[in-house]
């Protein structure tokens, strides 16, 4: 099979320009193209989503599941997800640049890919913070700085936005469950986290690394949260925290759902569902003694 790949990659093979575009990626690695990437493969919802904020959607020839920010995104063929590439259909489609996630998309698989000499974006994006940056970069690396620079602007502001109106709140402690069987909540390196941290809610699970952490309900119980939250509107995983009085949650009625379906998308769409979260710990903030 790698043969027949190499065979396809020959068809990448261009003239390069007087002026290299150089760009470090958060891998650390110095990626160099010849011209702007006008055929893209983004192997991650969250470089999707950017991509397009950068005013590079056109450019998107080939994404992975579940891209669906923004809508214009569910119409570009899937070529993998985080477990599994098509590495022939990928090759087939002559990217002049391949964008994976850092952490989630298959090593070995990516590996091959680059052996055949087709460049590689390694992004990883764990701070808010973070997104306007990675923003001006997908511009650079397509040659839509112009747009890139005014989104990457726009989400920055916004971003301080947010900041100052709920600077200096009480800070409540919480709950967020990711799951419920089994029950996995979000750690430091969860971009969850760094949002709960802006809207004034101490995530009581930040001492954990990993980014989705699988926790003990006594554990829950023992930290004793203000606020027990999930997003998505999914109420009913949260039914069996309401029962009973042992969780300071439930007695503030503060067990909520919100409807909050980037929140974990860690690229410029997860803005409104950021803004959610910070009203909704509002709300729960004056429910707490």
């Amino acid at each position: 099979m790698i043969r027949r790949l190499a065979l396809f990659a020959l068809l990448l093979t261009g003239t390069a320009s007087a002026t290299a575009i150089h760009v470090v990626d958060d891998a650390g690695r110095d990626v160099t193209l010849a011209q702007p990437a006008h055929r893209i493969v983004s192997l991650a919802p969250n470089i999707t989503d950017t991509l397009y904020a950068a005013g590079a959607g056109s450019f998107v020839v080939g994404t992975s599941r579940f891209s669906e920010h923004p809508d214009a995104a569910r119409k570009i063929p899937v070529v993998g997800d985080a477990t599994m590439l098509d590495l022939e259909r990928i090759v087939g489609l002559h990217p002049d640049l391949i964008m994976v996630w850092k952490s989630g998309t298959p090593a070995a698989q990516v590996e091959k890919l680059a052996r055949l000499g087709i460049p590689i974006y390694y992004s990883e994006t764990t701070r808010l913070a973070d997104i306007p940056a990675a923003t001006r970069r997908f511009g650079q690396l397509a040659g839509t700085e112009a747009a890139a620079n005014a989104s990457a602007q726009t989400f920055t502001q916004a971003l301080d936005g947010l900041r100052t109106a709920f600077a200096g709140k009480k800070r409540v402690k919480v709950f967020f469950q990711v799951w419920d069987r089994p029950l996995m909540t979000v750690g430091r390196a969860q971009m969850i986290s760094d949002a709960l941290d802006l809207c004034g809610g101490q995530n009581i699970f930040d001492d954990l690394t990993q980014a989705a952490p699988t926790v003990g309900r006594e554990a829950v119980l023992a930290r004793q949260p203000d606020v027990v939250m999930t997003a998505g509107g999914e109420g009913d995983s949260l039914a069996a925290w309401k029962q009973g009085n042992a969780l300071a949650a439930a007695r503030h009625g503060n067990v909520v759902a919100i409807d909050a379906p980037t929140l974990a998308l860690p690229s410029p769409s997860i803005l409104p569902s950021v803004r959610t979260l910070c009203l909704a710990l509002d709300g729960a903030r004056q429910r707490v003694p």
